[in-house]
């Protein structure tokens, strides 16, 4: 059982700063190079400045951002092992001369981290997950980069894959917030979901979801 606790925002704000410098280094790789422009956007607990690690561990804490591509005209399709790996080689580029390792072939994100070696931990990381919508589907969801491993013959297969969005968060989250502390409430619930969390496939956005849902329950009961 791991004990979470919020990380600093004088912490957690220079490395934002750092991040998003390598984003703008990626964008003039990938304008110049490929002729292939995006837009970034901070996802997730780094959004809503909800920020944690496990106290005493050594995963460090992390940041999401979407990497948003223009959907492609009527007729085209976006070639994904094309667009993946010109994806990695831009995040190399950018990362030279930085505290960074290495970019990470993730399943559905590029992965970046800094890693103290003498302590053997990782101070933070960073996920960078490749998106566009479809104007005719963005209600519904986003098209976002994956990649489906098959084991049993070792090789790797790249697609968009449709993925679904929460409709009625805003709603949910803006009535929480007209109740005077609701958005403490919602960080105190954060955190203890987090604490007890059993299941390695619920991710923190999933976490932040139920804790705004919880929330609400509370204050309509």
């Amino acid at each position: 059982m791991h004990e979470y606790e919020y990380v600093a925002r004088a912490e957690y704000q220079p490395v934002r700063e750092r991040l998003e410098q390598i984003i703008h280094k990626v964008q003039t790789v990938m304008r110049e190079k490929h002729d292939t422009t995006f837009q970034y956007r901070l996802i997730g607990s780094g959004k809503k400045h909800l920020i944690t690690r496990i106290k005493g561990g050594n995963a460090g804490f992390d940041f999401d951002y979407n990497l948003v591509l223009q959907a492609p005209e009527s007729g085209y399709v976006y070639r994904a092992d094309v667009v993946k790996q010109q994806f990695m080689t831009a995040f190399r580029e950018a990362l030279k001369g930085t505290e960074y390792r290495d970019p990470q072939d993730s399943t559905s994100a590029i992965t970046i981290k800094v890693v103290d070696k003498r302590n053997s931990r990782i101070v933070h990381s960073c996920d960078f997950a490749i998106i566009y919508y479809d104007e005719d589907l963005i209600e519904n969801g986003y098209f976002y980069l994956k990649c489906q491993k098959n084991r049993n013959i070792g090789t790797s297969n790249y697609v968009f894959e449709m993925r679904s969005t929460s409709k009625d968060i805003d709603s949910v989250l803006a009535d929480v917030l007209e109740y005077k502390n609701g958005w403490n409430y919602i960080r105190e619930e954060y955190l203890t979901l987090k604490n007890n969390n059993r299941d390695p496939n619920k991710h923190s956005f999933s976490l932040y979801l139920e804790a705004i849902h919880n929330v609400a329950n509370w204050l309509h009961n």
